[in-house]
């Protein structure tokens, strides 16, 4: 017995209509996990000639400020599909961190100085600061490596963010140009 090929297996698995043809896949690792077990993972998007379909742990905002990691199934008909942009996502709690130590160090030995703080305790308060400005470089560090970047496609009732690191680059190339001439049609058409 022969096996169905992909297109065939897309139309049958992730395509609300069968006539619906498949244009790109952006995450083909993560389609054909999803193919063969059935399981979700990492985001993928397959962009047929009617809509985008999204699957797997996408970003899921609905006024484009909040964002939520969610399992999402998720369908977007072209004619909701509004906009495509690049969004950098970090975590603001290292930044705070990094700032706290920066603040801390500093605050240790004035107070140190003052009320000769380091006479009552067992420790060092310059070595204390020292420890802590090292704190505040790693947070930011951390920070700084930290960064997502989200391939955003914006819709009418929100917008859904995947997560460029999860998406190979060709494909990620090939689905913003079926978009991009997608949108570009459609503002000639108005």
């Amino acid at each position: 017995m022969a096996q169905p090929n992909r297109e065939e297996q897309v139309r049958g698995e992730i395509f609300l209509d069968q006539t619906e043809q498949l244009l790109c896949t952006a995450g083909s690792r993560q389609l054909t996990r999803f193919l063969e077990t059935g399981k979700t993972g990492k985001c993928f998007a397959v962009l047929s000639d009617r809509a985008v379909y999204c699957k797997g742990k996408c970003r899921v905002s609905r006024d484009r400020r909040n964002y939520v990691t969610k399992q999402t199934d998720f369908r977007l008909d072209l004619e909701e599909f509004q906009a495509l942009k690049y969004l950098q996502q970090t975590n603001p709690v290292l930044l705070s961190l990094a700032f706290f130590f920066l603040l801390l160090g500093p605050a240790l030995l004035l107070l140190d100085k003052l009320i000769n703080f380091g006479e009552g305790i067992v420790l060092n308060p310059t070595l204390d600061a020292v420890i802590c400005l090292l704190l505040s470089g790693v947070m930011f560090l951390l920070y700084s490596i930290h960064k997502k970047t989200l391939l955003e496609l914006i819709h009418t009732n929100g917008s859904i963010g995947l997560d460029q690191g999860a998406l190979p680059e060709k494909e990620e190339r090939l689905l913003i140009r079926y978009l991009r001439a997608f949108l570009r049609s459609r503002e000639s058409q108005m």
